[in-house]
């Protein structure tokens, strides 16, 4: 007894210390290729379980599944790791990857790489290809003829991806076969959608069909997009046809379905291959009368009447006992003559109306009763701007139209006025011209836009900003070229001459304008993806080219431009005492408004803005400048034609105010070198009748709205005191002297002869002399001021 249990050791020992020295186990590295990831529930989903099945079931420590799209990415990502030599299987799951693992396959055949490849599709096997099919045909054939015996509408729907990967629509018609069969009644309609997998085209597609009245829809696509599109509306009527089990996680709100069991198949394969195996053969799965190897398992709803299962199980069986050739959807009534119409060939016995095996794939037209309704293509949602910002936008804008427009009146009316007069009416019409064509783009920007519309608000809004901006500048430049004019040259400028300057100022735009018309490609077009759009929504914009934006980039170094010079003329009218003219604060307060708005603009601008609130920050912004011009620019005018009525007096320009420290000064200096009251008692003081700057100069003169000139009578000699500015403004000339041909006395503000100094007695008679003067501009301005002009 203790001899044999110590033999029974010494064998186990023997057998053990075998085991250990022995030849270790062969490792086995399996790659599987997939044409999306697992999350679709649908083929690659199955693909992957098959994968995960046979590594477990051969306890393979080595191996990779691995997401792979189109020819290229095949290449790139399979051919190194094939290259290395340690792969031994490559299942080549998709008929994307086909046409390169088949390459692959043929480079390394009867080399030192053993790779095999397992590739979808027919064709010979060789030594290291074998290729694998399953009838596809078949499972649409069967869930079709579900489809049939289950309406309850006797509308069917169907969802392919059409004409790609040499499939056509094949496997539709077989579908529809199969619930003609089942119900001859029935209404059959399909889209394409492009492609395997477009969950957004299938879930508009489907809801589609179901407001066409279609109960059951079914597809041939690799997701669940369709079921969930049935189940979120509340039919349970979705069918599982994309190989994955979606009872096992749907529950009863799927009616049928039918899964692949792709471990049958690669399983068999595997072993081959790892047994060293190069005798190849071509893989074909199905239905199968031994259920253990049938490829299709199935799964219906406890909702589903007996009546249904029985007729669809007999119809089964007898696919399982016909040859695959033999089966109702490759020979039919229908085949002959639709092979004949679409030139396939049918088998070599012509009166079994059986299409060749070889030509089931190329069918693609529809059958008569199959009703295509085209490549599905997702209606793109027009998104508009905010209609209320709209309205009030169009509205404050047309309000502001109607306020120009009356000011354009009252500038006529008024035009005799001296608050008028002095800022020459026409160059004060064209600023509120600008304004107004500005208003008319404002409302045309932030309206619907088209291509037309894109180059109106483009070309108003710059016409616009020039016409204000331009006449301001040119307006005032008049005012500096006269009055800095220390020597009292002669100095003529008339609106003639300065209109043609606004004009420049135009045709400049004109020209950049006509640069980005021509070559900047600026057009409506349909954007999507931006201000947060959904997927399939789209807004309509404005879009230039390159060339467009560069264009618009020099029109706003023009504006620039002109803003700096009004700036420079503004600062160097500042010096101008008689306030009828010296529009610098008007001036230095519109480009102040203009300024505060471009801080603010610009960085909003630069930062990321949704094309919407772009469009109202420009807007508004557009809106603030201009109205903002407008009033600094005229509310002053028109409220001193009020407080002092529609004739008004230059009087309206004048107040009683201390005096500068400089006035001041002057007039000390003046007191002191004078021997009584002289130019300085009657000029310094403003006595009756008599204006004086700030200064302490005499001040004196006619304002019309064009002209400057020097108060004269004809043929008289004009004596001017140094220091006074007498300017008389009419409609032809302005000047500061218009009679130049009269002798020119000029008396300093001492009082003294320039020809003649410390001569007290002359002083006298130059001070009675300047009084005289005075007295003489007092009496013109109350007879101009009497006199209606024209201008």
């Amino acid at each position: 007894m203790k001899i044999n249990s110590f033999l029974i050791i010494l064998i186990l020992l023997f057998i053990s210390i075998k085991n250990s020295n022995g030849e270790p186990e062969k490792k086995f590295k399996l790659i599987t290729l997939l044409a999306a990831h697992v999350q679709d529930l649908g083929f690659n989903n199955m693909v992957n379980r098959g994968h995960v099945e046979v590594s477990k079931a051969m306890k393979l420590e080595d191996s990779q599944a691995i997401v792979v799209v189109g020819y290229n990415d095949t290449i790139r990502i399979l051919a190194p790791l094939v290259a290395v030599g340690d792969v031994d299987l490559v299942i080549c799951s998709s008929q994307d990857h086909a046409q390169a693992c088949r390459e692959l396959a043929t480079k390394y055949k009867g080399s030192s790489i053993k790779t095999q490849f397992l590739v979808r599709g027919s064709g010979e096997a060789t030594s290291n290809l074998i290729t694998y099919s399953y009838n596809y045909a078949n499972a649409n054939y069967i869930s079709g003829y579900f489809a049939g015996l289950y309406t309850k509408t006797n509308k069917i729907g169907f969802l392919s991806p059409g004409a790609i990967d040499n499939n056509n629509d094949s496997f539709v018609y077989a579908f529809w076969y199969g619930a003609k069969r089942a119900n001859p009644d029935i209404s059959f309609y399909y889209y394409n959608i492009g492609n395997y997998l477009n969950p957004d085209k299938t879930v508009a597609a489907t809801k589609d069909l179901l407001d066409m009245g279609c109960d059951m829809v079914a597809d041939t696509l690799n997701d669940f997009s369709t079921g969930n599109t049935l189940i979120a509306n509340n039919r349970k009527t979705a069918m599982g046809t994309s190989g994955f089990p979606q009872r096992d996680v749907y529950g009863e709100d799927v009616i049928y379905s039918y899964n692949y069991n792709w471990f049958k198949l690669f399983y068999p394969v595997a072993q081959s291959v790892y047994s060293g195996n190069t005798n190849n053969t071509n893989w074909y799965a199905d239905f199968n009368l031994n259920e253990t190897i049938s490829f299709f398992g199935l799964s219906f709803s406890f909702t589903v009447p007996n009546e249904t299962l029985t007729k669809f199980y007999e119809e089964l069986d007898y696919l399982k006992r016909t040859p695959r050739l033999s089966h109702p959807y490759f020979c039919n009534d229908l085949m002959y003559e639709y092979a004949k119409k679409n030139h396939l060939t049918m088998s070599t016995n012509d009166s079994t109306h059986c299409l060749a095996n070889s030509q089931f794939t190329r069918i693609n037209a529809p059958f008569p009763g199959m009703t295509w309704l085209g490549n599905y293509e997702i209606t793109l949602t027009e998104v508009y701007q905010s209609r209320p910002i709209q309205i009030a936008i169009s509205s404050i804008s047309s309000f502001f139209i109607v306020t120009v427009l009356v000011m354009m009146g009252l500038v006529v009316r008024f035009r005799k006025n001296p608050s008028i007069r002095s800022a020459s009416p026409i160059f004060l019409n064209f600023i509120l011209f600008g304004a107004l064509i500005i208003y008319v783009g404002i409302i045309i920007w932030s309206s619907s836009i088209n291509s037309a519309s894109c180059n109106a608000q483009f070309w108003l809004v710059t016409l616009g900003f020039t016409t204000l901006i331009g006449s301001l500048v040119v307006k005032n430049v008049r005012i500096w070229l006269i009055f800095d004019n220390p020597e009292l040259k002669l100095v003529k400028i008339t609106n003639l001459q300065l209109v043609p300057w606004v004009g420049v100022c135009l045709v400049i735009n004109i020209i950049l304008m006509s640069i980005l018309t021509s070559v900047g490609d600026l057009r409506e077009v349909n954007a999507q993806g931006i201000d947060s759009l959904g997927k399939y929504e789209f807004m309509r914009i404005c879009k230039m080219n390159s060339s467009g934006a560069s264009t618009l980039y020099t029109i706003l170094a023009y504006f620039a431009a002109l803003l700096l010079i009004g700036v420079f003329v503004s600062w160097k009218i500042r010096i101008v005492d008689i306030l009828e003219f010296n529009e610098s604060k008007a001036i230095a307060n519109t480009l102040y408004a203009i300024s505060f708005c471009l801080f603010v603009i610009v960085p909003l601008m630069i930062s990321p803005q949704d094309k919407q609130s772009e469009k109202i920050i420009l807007c508004i912004a557009g809106l603030f400048i201009v109205t903002a011009a407008v009033l600094i620019i005229f509310v002053p005018k028109f409220y001193r034609v009020y407080i002092f009525g529609s004739g008004g007096t230059s009087d309206m320009f004048y107040k009683k105010k201390k005096q500068s420290p400089v006035a001041t000064a002057r007039a000390e200096s003046t007191s002191k070198g004078s021997s009584g009251g002289g130019a300085g008692s009657g000029g310094a003081t403003g006595g009756s009748g008599v204006k004086t700057n700030k200064r302490g100069n005499l001040v004196s003169g006619d304002f019309s709205d064009d002209t400057e000139s020097s108060l004269s009578e004809p043929n008289k000699p004009v004596k001017v005191v140094a220091g006074a500015v007498l300017a008389e403004f009419t409609d032809d000339t302005i000047s500061d002297l218009d009679n130049i041909d009269q002798p020119i006395e000029i008396i300093t503000e001492n009082g003294q002869d320039s020809n003649n100094n410390n001569n007290n007695e002359e002083n006298k008679d130059n001070n009675i002399e300047n009084n005289k003067i005075s007295e003489e501009i007092k009496e013109n301005l109350k007879n101009e001021e009497n006199n209606d002009g024209d201008n």
